[in-house]
């Protein structure tokens, strides 16, 4: 019963709901922008037909810079009034020279494409006025037929009145999701360009990463272990001194015992460097290195692990077990947590890690470096990183990563 009068509710709210409003001016502006883009691909077939003689080149280039605009106009519009969220496309190259600002226009793959969309979004504008259209006349018939007394004519128009009123922002709703996505699909950003700028950023990120990694590693290497075995070599001389000086074998003993508690410490620096290189953990395989490292952390976690037969490259298991590190090391550090739980499943050739932790939660990778380095790395193999984390509800991040590099 609630739920039957939640849908009646809706259906009698749609008429005036705020969506309906949006939906309407959309297509009303949309449909005195058809005007333009049907003139604008007019002069672009004229500028074809005229291109045997070179007179129609800049009559097409004007054509496709038009194009272009209108594009503009309408994934603002899309954005405002439908909610549909289409990024600008890349911003079109400018020639060095008047010939090349002429091929830069007229290879200019967005503005191509924007021409086509302007032939869709015709008929489109069309069927998106025809039900507010058919609305006002049938309002406007039925105001007529009480004005003049003729009753007889409102009876036939009272059914087709409501019918739609409450239809019509259905139809209105149902077209502008089909708007949306042509948007979407035929002027937003170009997939080629997309993937293109996606994987500079990855790799610039790797690089960059690859960087600051290498520096950390120079630093820890020149400030402690490079210092140790400098202290060693300093006390191991000086027991040598004390031996054939009149200290005796008492003094030199000393120094040999700190110059022995040292070079242990520059070892286990030296160890863990190395296990930043690459754990030894992983010569036995992904699934032992992630029990061994739930067995040594300093919170309980439970692992869960599908791993039979699955083939992963050495570089996919080294930046899984970075990862599960990371966000383990974060959980212990900053969430507040009591337990995490580590699922890691192969299937269909991807590898998906889950890392959920049960503290305080509000992780917010826009806040921190952290979870945006983690996306970052993880996005130069085609990976990604997915984090939810409602305030006091823990937080979950969900890694998926390719089998092989």
């Amino acid at each position: 019963m609630d739920a039957r009068r939640a849908v009646l509710g809706r259906l009698l709210r749609a008429p005036l709901a705020r969506r309906t409003r949006a939906d309407l001016g959309h297509h009303l502006l949309a449909a005195l922008l058809a005007v333009p883009g049907l003139v604008c691909v007019l002069l672009l077939l004229a500028g074809v037909v005229l291109s045997v003689t070179l007179l129609g080149l800049p009559v097409v280039a004007l054509a496709l810079t038009c194009a272009r605009g209108l594009g503009r106009v309408h994934r603002a519009l899309a954005r405002r009034l439908l909610g549909v969220a289409v990024e600008e496309p890349q911003p079109r190259p400018r020639g060095a020279s008047p010939v090349g600002g002429m091929w830069a226009v007229l290879s200019d793959a967005t503005a191509w494409r924007t021409v086509g969309f302007l032939l869709v979004q015709a008929p489109l504008a069309f069927v998106g006025v025809y039900a507010p259209a058919a609305l006002v006349a049938a309002l406007a018939a039925t105001a007529q037929g009480w004005a003049t007394g003729r009753e007889d004519a409102a009876p036939g128009l009272l059914p087709l009145l409501v019918l739609i009123a409450f239809l019509g922002p259905w139809l209105l709703r149902a077209t502008a999701l089909l708007d949306g996505l042509v948007v979407r699909a035929m002027i937003g950003p170009d997939p080629l360009t997309t993937d293109a700028a996606r994987l500079r950023r990855s790799r610039s990120a790797a690089l960059e990463g690859s960087a600051a990694e290498v520096r950390a590693i120079e630093r820890d290497l020149h400030d402690g272990t490079q210092a140790r075995l400098t202290a060693i070599a300093l006390h191991v001389d000086m027991a040598r001194g004390q031996l054939r000086g009149p200290g005796g074998p008492g003094r030199a003993a000393e120094l040999l015992d700190v110059a022995h508690a040292t070079t242990t410490e520059a070892i286990t620096e030296l160890r863990t460097i190395v296990r930043r290189i690459h754990p030894p953990a992983l010569d036995d395989g992904l699934g032992p290195a992630l029990v061994s490292l739930a067995e040594q952390s300093a919170l309980p976690v439970r692992t869960e692990l599908a791993l039979a037969g699955a083939r992963l490259s050495p570089a996919i298991e080294t930046m899984a077990y970075f990862c599960v590190t990371e966000l383990v090391a974060n959980a212990t550090r900053h969430a507040g947590a009591g337990e995490v739980l580590v699922r890691v499943t192969a299937r269909r050739r991807r590898l998906r890690v889950l890392v959920r932790d049960d503290g305080r939660g509000g992780a917010d990778p826009s806040r921190g470096s952290g979870l945006r380095g983690l996306a970052d790395r993880v996005a130069t193999v085609d990976g990604t990183v997915r984090v939810q984390s409602p305030p006091g509800a823990g937080t979950s991040v969900r890694v998926e990563l390719p089998l092989r590099a």
